[in-house]
């Protein structure tokens, strides 16, 4: 933790406390001050279970870090480090302007954990930045492929991610602006110069043409699905249905179309299942979409059923383009 009370009762940060006497803000007990030449100076629990909920946890020296600059970054703006948020019981690494908290989340916790932090600041009217590792980010040709934990903190309705690079003390953020066949990302990424780059970035505008997955990447696909020796297999049970061999895929099953930004399920599967569920007589929207898995993004404010019609829309235009013969 970086903010104390000191024996006057005023709150300090650690690398300018002076005296040895400091209590924590939260659950009053006394903190240690730790200074040193290679260790950023910071306060800690003689034992963190005396902490209210054992709210602050230990943090590694690159969360200090960050904290540090996300604070240096909030100077133009009132901006409170570590305040304790009473009614949900949440410490904010940076609060800014009573309205903005922004979270370094460098280690991996479960999304459910990140979904309910959410939840609990925006039941104040409090909104919420969430802060990945830059250096844990996979990159292959140029573009981004994220775990579900990494993707959970998009902020889906700007298309945004923000990280946190703790070997330069640099912040960037990527705008998210398409996908490849392969369903990796593609972005722009800017350096972070204050904190209104994150707060007031604007909303990014995808690409809107859609992708016809590569002969290589639907033989990838397939043999995934081959692998699991599973006549339950969505994928091949739906085009057994059909009667489709899966050698020979028609070439509007397999295109990468801009919503697909907000789906888990393979182009080749829900396109699939939406022909069979066609053909069958049986396709209602609740129940395509009841098909799907959906990526949980922080910040989202698409339904299930909003996205589902989305994927439709732009798939049936899709293939009106490129394969005008259908």
């Amino acid at each position: 933790m970086l903010i104390a009370v000191n024996h006057e009762g005023r709150y300090v940060s650690a690398d300018q406390a002076v005296g040895s006497l400091f209590t924590c803000p939260v659950c009053q007990k006394p903190v240690i001050l730790k200074k040193g030449q290679y260790k950023i100076a910071h306060f800690s629990h003689q034992r963190v279970i005396d902490c209210y909920q054992s709210i602050y946890k230990q943090e590694s020296a690159a969360h200090l870090a960050g904290k540090h600059e996300l604070y240096r970054l909030s100077q133009q703006h009132h901006v409170s480090m570590e305040c304790y948020i009473h009614e949900i019981e949440q410490i904010p690494d940076i609060l800014v302007d009573h309205k903005s908290a922004l979270e370094l989340q460098l280690s991996v916790i479960p999304v459910e954990t990140i979904m309910a932090r959410t939840y609990g600041y925006h039941s104040l009217g409090i909104s919420v930045i969430w802060i990945a590792s830059e250096t844990s980010l996979k990159k292959v040709d140029g573009q981004l492929k994220l775990t579900l934990f990494q993707r959970s903190m998009i902020d889906a309705s700007r298309r945004l991610l923000v990280t946190f690079d703790a070997d330069t003390t640099q912040f960037y953020c990527y705008e998210i602006i398409g996908l490849t066949d392969r369903l990796t990302l593609c972005y722009r990424r800017t350096c972070v110069k204050s904190v209104d780059d994150i707060l007031c970035m604007r909303t990014v505008s995808p690409v809107t043409q859609a992708v016809t997955i590569s002969k290589a990447e639907r033989t990838k696909y397939i043999s995934s699905c081959l692998g699991k020796k599973s006549v339950l297999e969505p994928t091949l049970s739906a085009l057994y249905q059909l009667g489709i061999h899966w050698r020979h895929l028609p070439k509007e099953i397999g295109i990468v179309v801009p919503s697909q930004f907000y789906i888990r399920t393979h182009p080749i599967q829900w396109q699939s299942n939406l022909r069979l569920l066609l053909d069958k007589g049986r396709f209602s929207l609740p129940r395509f979409a009841d098909e799907l898995e959906f990526y949980t993004y922080y910040t989202n404010g698409l339904t299930h059923h909003t996205i589902a019609l989305q994927l439709i829309d732009e798939y049936r235009s899709a293939v009106r383009n490129l394969y005008v013969q259908i």
